[in-house]
């Protein structure tokens, strides 16, 4: 089967369990929204896919159902692969997008500095 990923949101809160947000594609005919990434406690990145509220009518108590699940541990693989994979694509992404920022930054900084000097010596 062909798993895609469409899209992915990274979130920016480090304390935040969820890492990422995903729709995905199978077999170009099927997407599936707010499959999310997270971190648990053990520091290990899971897929999860979406899910449902139901509310207990007599506790009400909430409790969490899937919305969508694969049949086999090959389909499951399969997407926890997929999604993994681009997440941490993303992340090198955002990383070297930051890094690049910084050097940026750095050169204005060090520029901006150089001029400064070179007026210091004109003035004296």
């Amino acid at each position: 089967m062909d798993i895609s990923v469409k899209s992915m949101g990274l979130t920016n809160d480090e304390g935040n369990i969820t890492k990422a947000i995903a729709t995905i594609c199978l077999d170009n005919a099927f997407n599936i929204e707010g499959v999310t990434v997270k971190r648990s406690k053990d520091n290990n990145l899971y897929v999860q896919l979406p899910q449902k509220v139901q509310t207990d009518k007599e506790t009400h108590e909430k409790k969490y159902k899937d919305a969508c699940y694969p049949i086999t541990k090959e389909l499951r693989n399969q997407i926890n692969s997929a999604v993994i994979d681009t997440y941490n694509q993303k992340l090198q992404e955002r990383e070297d997008a930051q890094k690049k920022t910084n050097n940026v930054a750095k050169s204005k900084k060090k520029t901006k500095e150089k001029e400064l000097e070179d007026e210091e010596e004109e003035s004296i």
